[in-house]
């Protein structure tokens, strides 16, 4: 075993001396969607600094008076991230995305051991939750989050490897057990939102990959069965003996629970309050200033976003998000490999879960999980993750255009000669 990895890791380093990242292949890089990019996570800086400050009585006068005022503790870090994420985002691009998949074993075992270590050594927090690893004294990476982009290569590659669509149970089942370990592990943790995201971009690779109409119906036959003894426990359970019951219970029938469910409920009525353009920054009584949201300026951050900017604002930024998922969709129908084309949907799989489930966690649609809204929600790991994700999606756009081009000079050189 060691020595076929050993093996593996240096056929893998001999492929990537001779396919780095050189100067003509970034006329390649897709600059309109790293401009989308850059601005979501700008104005989420702003976002944040909003939902951090703290309780004026006036507006300030101006810019200098607003800033020497109020703390820029959490917006710098989240500029710091922001910049990590863009040097990690580059960083990425030096080696060809084909060498992740050649590594996806490797890092597919390594992502597992790594959850399994945080689930041994994590400290407890909100929620019984293992989810932390500390470095560098108090401060803190999640693994989870890192995971995505590990799952991100290792499930492009699975499929993108089969010839034809999954037609049998068995076949299936084989897959699902590949998927089902790094996210069992991150269930223990337990950490379910992030377990879905995964569970998330494994079912849209299921989608596009073609498999059997039949057996898509059948297994989402079994879902629902196996979701009536699920339902039945549930409404059989006392909501205090289990936390993320709570939050389900809350998202049925907020009223019913006044205290659990404040933050969902101040968080809509932050969303009302801005009204169509919002209260402006640092506003005097706003919710923001008041703390009357837990997790403002990282779950609940879109809260802030309509009461800060109200509803122009609110859909200034899902525009934003629809022009970023457009366009990464575009991009993967002009990628030739299937390889390729599987990263940059996993990649948009993850990021439409993430944007989905926290807008509609804040408005009440859906129940509350934890999840951070993309290049928005403060935090560096998710931030880092992020950047990461996109990375991948730059690597496999810049060289598949570039090898477009080298064959389109051959196949001209050729019909020359």
């Amino acid at each position: 075993m060691f020595t076929k990895t050993k093996s593996r890791l240096k056929r893998a380093w001999l492929y990537t001396a001779g396919n780095r990242l050189t100067r003509p292949m970034m006329k390649h890089f897709d600059w309109p969607l790293f401009l989308i990019v850059l601005a979501i996570s700008l104005f989420g800086i702003v976002c944040v600094f909003s939902a951090t400050s703290s309780e004026v009585t006036e507006y300030p006068d101006n810019v200098m008076e607003m800033l020497a005022t109020q703390s820029v503790y959490y917006p710098r870090l989240q500029f710091l991230w922001l910049l990590a994420g863009i040097a990690v985002m580059f960083i990425l691009n030096v080696l060809p995305y084909e060498l992740y998949g050649r590594l996806s074993t490797v890092i597919y075992m390594g992502t597992c051991g790594l959850l399994l270590v945080t689930k041994m050594f994590a400290e407890v927090g909100r929620g019984g939750m293992q989810a932390f690893l500390t470095v560098f004294g108090d401060r803190g990476f999640q693994p989870s989050e890192f995971g995505k982009v590990s799952m991100i290569i290792c499930f492009a590659k699975m499929f993108s490897d089969r010839n034809r669509p999954i037609k049998k149970f068995s076949e299936f089942l084989v897959w699902t057990a590949y998927m089902a370990l790094p996210t069992a592990l991150v269930v223990l943790q337990p950490d379910f939102g992030t377990a879905m995201v995964y569970l998330f971009m494994f079912c849209v690779l299921i989608l596009i990959s073609g498999t059997d109409a039949k057996l898509l119906y059948s297994l989402i036959g079994c879902a629902v069965l196996l979701a009536i003894p699920i339902w039945y426990a549930m409404n059989n359970t006392s909501a205090a003996e289990n936390f993320r019951l709570t939050r389900f219970l809350i998202w049925l029938d907020p009223e019913s629970y006044p205290d659990e469910a404040r933050q969902v409920i101040n968080a809509q009525i932050a969303v009302g309050s801005g009204g169509l353009f919002g209260k402006g920054i640092v506003s005097p009584g706003s919710f923001a200033s008041l703390g009357y949201i837990s997790d403002d300026h990282t779950d609940f951050i879109f809260a802030i976003v309509c009461e800060s900017f109200g509803l122009v604002g609110g859909f200034t930024l899902v525009f934003g998000y629809m022009l970023m998922i457009t366009r990464m969709i575009w991009l993967a129908t002009r990628v030739p490999d299937a390889y390729g084309a599987h990263i940059i949907i996993s990649v948009v799989g993850m990021f439409l879960f993430h944007i989905i489930e926290n807008l509609c966690m804040v408005i009440g649609l859906l129940p509350v999980t934890g999840i951070p809204l993309p290049f928005v929600s403060y935090g560096g790991s998710n931030m880092l993750t992020n950047w990461a994700a996109l990375a991948l999606v730059e690597n496999v756009s810049i060289r598949s255009k570039h090898q477009s081009e080298l064959n389109r000079v051959s196949n001209t050189r050729s019909v020359e000669l």
